[in-house]
């Protein structure tokens, strides 16, 4: 199977179908990274393994870049750390995180740096609840799970799929992401 294959079969199994919310404008479902899944498999997204520092996956914005004659403009890429990540629950909760900022460029969305971290977040700790994953880190990566669980748990959001949230509703998350060096 293919890497492509690999992280779109992540975009349409389980728990992804069990995840629906929205922040604002941008819905996080099924349906929305069914797109994400449809791109990577028309390579419209490319993915790569290579490195990817201390994470698991990342995901590179080619929408502003320029294009050299002939050369096949994608929309971004999806950066794997290993081949093997696409077999553990943190490795298909990164993924699930890295397409959600694929998202934004797949659907053509404008959002902060910093508010498109917080949707990612908050459908990347969706993930690890759903898949009952636990996480470690530093203690700045444990306030960022830490404020985007205080959300899911607030809104019952692993109860209730479509639960809307406001960007107010997400300011400690926003708070904690910042306070990360590497945002």
């Amino acid at each position: 199977m293919s890497m492509q294959s690999s992280v779109a079969d992540v975009l349409r199994g389980s728990p992804v179908g069990q995840i629906s919310f929205k922040v604002d404008n941008i819905s996080i479902n099924k349906e929305q990274m069914e797109a994400v899944a449809a791109a990577v498999e028309k390579q419209d997204i490319a993915v790569e393994v290579a490195s990817t520092g201390p994470l698991g996956a990342a995901y590179s914005s080619f929408v502003s870049r320029k294009w050299a004659n002939g050369e096949k403009k994608i929309i971004g890429r999806i950066t794997l750390s290993g081949a093997d990540v696409v077999k553990s629950s943190v490795g298909k909760a990164a993924i699930f995180h890295e397409s959600v900022h694929a998202l934004m460029d797949v659907k053509g969305l404008k959002v902060s740096m910093h508010n498109d971290e917080v949707v990612a977040y908050l459908a990347d700790a969706m993930y690890l609840k759903k898949t009952a994953t636990s996480i470690t880190g530093g203690a700045l990566e444990k306030a960022i799970y830490d404020a985007a669980f205080a959300i899911i748990n607030a809104h019952k959001m692993l109860t209730k799929l479509g639960v809307t949230l406001k960007w107010t509703d997400c300011d400690a998350l926003r708070d904690a992401i910042k306070a990360h060096p590497a945002y």
